[in-house]
């Protein structure tokens, strides 16, 4: 039998089986006719990938992908020719998200040839990106610092997930930019001043009232911490503890920790990580501060031990609650008991969903984008 006397089932299976770019190139180019006219099916392909050094002919990519999504242009002028990626980014209407690394000083910006993008994974905020900011929901910031953000922030009213991760080592300072009412999840990877030692990246969630998801990284270091505010929105907060070195290896003041957990009475899931100070009697009162935990993990925290573990589960007697605590002995159990939670690492993953995508993880596997049923 001839691959063209194939059912569509069976192609779909063999062509959703080729990761590989050129190998699909060279099948679209053989059988064309496969995917042409009234026959050609309604599908997409979850996603392709080019990984290797030569140069490829793209002229066909925007006719064989024309339901593309994402485009990842990371590196991509290794392989494409500039204008090839112009032409393709001005073809593919479809295209939502735009994904690129590599800052090429000798380049316009490819983002001002792609139009109602909803997401964005860039080093920085680009003219062009700014200028269409009402449109997007994603923004993810790989070499960004959160005072520049908080600049631009006004063009971004619609905005549902906010990653930063600021490579400078220069500290950023007070959020007094506006309030982004549709925040929902924001992950900020921020340096402290080691001379003030003071974060704020708490303060700036105090900006973001509907935020139900945080995913934080910082060095040991004073917190800013705003009393008089109450997140009551809050249910997902990470919090990864980021050694440099041994003068700064060591927890928050106890009182600062209290006053910032207090303010989110509704986290159900936390999660506390590489924090060598971290102790039992820490978990111990985190669990009576917080009424509506369900979900406490703890992973690099080696002074946190059994004691712990059977503080919580007296606390759950005692007083009706179903907590689920993991540390370094039980850890393991973690994926048994919440097998919804990934720890995959992808730069693109299916589902707007923290807990599924997020919670499991490093700040440097988090996906760039989470792609959402309406995408």
């Amino acid at each position: 039998m001839f691959i063209n006397e194939l059912p569509d089932e069976c192609l779909l299976i063999i062509f959703g089986s080729i990761n590989e770019l050129d190998d699909l190139v060279s099948c679209y180019k053989e059988h064309y006719e496969c995917w042409n006219g009234e026959t050609s099916p309604n599908y997409a392909l979850d996603h392709v990938y080019y990984c290797k050094q030569e140069q490829i002919d793209a002229t066909c990519l925007s006719t064989f992908f024309p339901n593309l999504i994402i485009a990842d242009f990371s590196g991509f002028l290794a392989k494409v020719k500039y204008e090839t990626i112009v032409t393709l980014a001005k073809r593919m209407k479809s295209l939502k998200g735009v994904s690129n690394h590599y800052h090429y000083d000798r380049y316009e910006s490819i983002f001002q040839y792609c139009d109602g993008l909803q997401m964005v994974s860039n080093y920085d905020i680009e003219p062009w990106i700014r200028e269409n900011g009402a449109n997007i929901k994603q923004l993810h910031l790989y070499s960004s610092k959160l005072d520049r953000f908080k600049e631009d922030a006004h063009c971004f009213p619609n905005l549902e997930r906010l990653h930063i991760f600021n490579t400078e080592g220069s500290p950023d300072g007070p959020y007094d930019g506006p309030v982004l009412g549709r925040l929902k999840i924001v992950e900020l990877e921020l340096p402290s001043d080691t001379t003030r030692r003071i974060y704020y990246g708490f303060q700036f969630m105090d900006s973001c009232p509907n935020l139900q998801s945080a995913h934080i990284s910082l060095q040991s270091c004073r917190l800013f911490v705003d009393e008089s505010l109450t997140h009551k929105s809050l249910q997902d907060l990470v919090i990864r503890l980021i050694q440099y070195n041994s003068v700064y290896d060591g927890i928050f003041d106890w009182d600062e920790l209290k006053r910032l957990f207090m303010k989110y009475p509704n986290l159900k899931h936390l999660a506390l990580c590489d924090n060598r100070k971290l102790r039992d009697w820490h978990i111990e009162r985190l669990v009576r501060i917080l009424p509506n935990l369900v979900l406490f993990a703890v992973r690099g925290c080696p002074r946190v031990t059994q004691a712990a573990a059977n503080y919580v589960q007296d606390y759950n007697k005692l007083y009706g609650r179903s907590i689920k605590f993991y540390f370094k002995d039980n850890y393991h159990e973690i994926q048994s008991d919440w097998p919804q939670l990934s720890t995959r690492g992808e730069k693109i993953s299916q589902g707007f969903d923290f807990m599924k995508h997020c919670f499991l993880k490093d700040f440097d596997n988090l996906s760039a984008f989470l792609i959402t049923s309406d995408n």
